[in-house]
């Protein structure tokens, strides 16, 4: 499965980052890579994760991405820093005994 798309959690919304279609996360040898520039707002984030975080044999991906997006939402709006955020959305994953790959990658603007 193809990673699912990043996305900024503002104010607890998960809004969906626009960008080129190719690999989203990790590096695939002789994998063209594209580029986009966009603005994190202050206090923003960037979030992005492997399919295992938001998709597992218990856990729908829309589910699992609409509690990924309101976990790191949540952190953003209790302060919490990148590692911390990206903690938070981890241990729901490993709550919910998810077998895949599990990473959060999370760019934070303070």
């Amino acid at each position: 499965m193809d990673h699912p798309a990043p996305y900024r959690p503002e104010r607890g919304e998960r809004c969906a980052v626009t960008r080129p279609v190719g690999q989203r996360l990790g590096v695939a040898s002789g994998t063209e890579y594209g580029e986009e520039t966009f603005a994190l707002h202050e206090d923003s984030a960037l979030v992005m994760v492997t399919d295992g975080v938001v998709e597992g044999p218990g856990l729908a991906l829309e589910a699992g991405l609409e509690r990924a997006g309101t976990l790191a939402g949540a952190a953003l709006h209790e302060g919490l820093n990148a590692e911390e955020t990206a903690d938070r959305v981890l241990d729901a994953a490993v709550a919910v005994d998810h077998l895949d790959d599990v990473a959060v990658l999370v760019i934070r603007r303070a």
